[in-house]
């Protein structure tokens, strides 16, 4: 039995407390507001939905303390947004020694790099491993305040560690709870395999009108998967391949990537077509869009998915004309500076030197 401290309460922390629990692992979640976390508090556990059946998963610890959620874990796992890995870090700096393995579920693009960055700003002086997946590990919604429902459990996730030679060591424990995990070299390439930077902002630009006049009551992948949308999905992916390719890496397609995960068929992968890829995509079929565009799919997908792979591709010479275009129209449908608020390369602590920044990945 592993314990395993989560960290969020959101949809990605109760999919992974009800999973993990129903896997005999203890779990101990943390939150950092009480209401989010009142009712399960109230029943002693999550209850879930889905392709694990229907149960309830009683944890052994559901709390607003960091430092009681740490106590006695072999793994720290932070389900949380990007934008509160900042707090996160300040939270976690004082507490940690260097023992407790970090894994964020998700990383986004560049995560375990902006983590490491965040502890040492924040006084860490015994930096943990961190590990990150290039996409979370469940496609799930929560149905009520105390109720998960997961649609799927995500195959082959990439995963790496920083340093890139803790990766195995770290794997070995985490296989435990994932037994699909692909480990990867390392960080960047979990980075530009970022699921949700491609999936999400062509779909939120094109569809804006409709969330606002609906209030997102249309299927989000499936009713706005339209030719447009496609199209745009696919020459945002050429960028990024293109990215990958100039950093030195063979970056995989994003219907098979989207196939290899269990998220399209295998089919819809294997053909290429994006549009394709949406309309045969059974786990994401039935998600509402969100309610608005105060979204994640904006304030996550954009600064902390988009913006640092268009900063490293500035940083080799490759175009991204696509890329910027989304993140100057989602600046300006949101009157939020996303570049500015996004993950650069110094706050990746990445130096601009192509050959100098992979050396700080091992």
């Amino acid at each position: 039995m592993t314990t395993v401290a989560i960290l969020g309460g959101g949809n990605g922390g109760f999919a992974a407390a009800a999973h993990l629990h129903s896997l005999g692992h203890r779990v101990q979640l943390y939150n950092r507001s009480p209401a989010t976390i009142q009712a399960i508090r109230e029943a002693g556990g999550i209850a879930y939905s889905g392709v694990l059946g229907d149960g309830f998963a009683p944890l052994a610890l559901i709390t607003t303390s960091v430092a009681e959620a740490l106590s006695g874990a072999h793994l720290i796992m932070v389900c949380l947004p990007a934008f509160a890995l900042e707090h996160i870090a300040h939270d976690l700096a004082p507490l940690l020694d260097g023992t407790q393995p970090i894994l964020l579920n998700p990383g986004n693009t560049g995560g375990a790099l902006a983590l490491r960055q965040m502890l040492r700003n924040a006084g860490c002086r015994s930096l943990p491993p961190i590990a990150e997946t290039n996409t979370l590990t469940y496609i799930c919604r929560k149905r009520a305040a105390g109720e998960i429902y997961i649609s799927s459990l995500v195959r082959n996730v990439r995963f790496a560690a920083l340093p890139a030679s803790q990766t195995e060591t770290i794997a070995e424990p985490v296989r435990g709870l994932y037994p699909t995990l692909r480990p990867v070299e390392h960080v960047l390439l979990t980075a530009l395999s970022n699921v949700n930077a491609v999936l999400h902002p062509p779909g939120i630009v094109l569809s804006a009108a409709w969330i606002e006049h609906s209030g997102g009551d249309f299927r989000y992948y499936y009713d706005a998967g339209t030719p447009a949308v496609a199209q745009v999905m696919a020459d945002l992916d050429r960028e990024r391949l293109a990215l990958g390719s100039a950093w030195g890496m063979a970056l995989e397609p994003f219907p098979a990537l989207f196939a290899d995960i269990g998220s399209t068929s295998a089919e819809a992968g294997a053909s290429g077509s994006f549009l394709r890829m949406l309309r045969e995509s059974e786990p994401n079929r039935f998600i509402k869009a969100p309610p608005s565009l105060d979204s994640r799919y904006l304030h996550e997908d954009i600064p902390f998915g988009l913006v640092p792979m268009s900063e490293l591709a500035r940083a080799c010479g490759v175009a991204t004309p696509v890329m910027d275009a989304l993140i100057t129209l989602t600046s300006s449908m949101n009157r939020v500076d996303y570049r500015a608020r996004g993950w650069t390369l110094a706050r990746l602590g990445l130096p601009a030197d192509h050959a100098a920044a992979v050396g700080t990945l091992y």
